[in-house]
């Protein structure tokens, strides 16, 4: 074997690493943007509907139970179930979150987390 064969080699089995490293990256961009451009959506969403629901309680026109949108609500985001809301349970959602995206990638996809990180700065 010459040393350009061997070299061929190494240079293959870097690229090919360094595409799936890539690969991993990308997707997790894809993915970190794709999810805070949702996230923004339904943080809109949910202001327009409280403000709308706000304004119809003002004049009348309907009774919002507080007490049960809260309980309601504390059961749906209490995802660690410790009754109550806190930083636990946003680190809780963010691991299985980044859990359900990277599972099933192909081995040594790499760069997934740091790609997600970077993509939902930049969403």
């Amino acid at each position: 074997m010459s040393g350009s064969e061997k070299k061929g080699d190494f240079a293959g089995a870097v690229g090919a690493a360094g595409g799936v490293a890539g690969l991993g990256a990308l997707l997790g961009f894809c993915g970190g943007y794709a999810a805070k451009k949702v996230g923004k959506v339904a943080a809109l969403v949910t202001g327009g509907l409280l403000g709308i629901f706000q304004i119809a309680a003002y004049f009348d026109y309907v009774t919002i139970n507080w007490d049960k949108v809260q309980r309601d609500l504390t059961r749906l985001v209490d995802v660690n179930k410790d009754g109550k809301i806190d930083k636990d349970d946003a680190g809780y959602a963010l691991k299985k979150t980044g859990d359900i995206l990277s599972s099933n990638m192909p081995a040594g996809t790499t760069g997934f987390a740091a790609g997600f990180a970077l993509g939902f700065k930049k969403g």
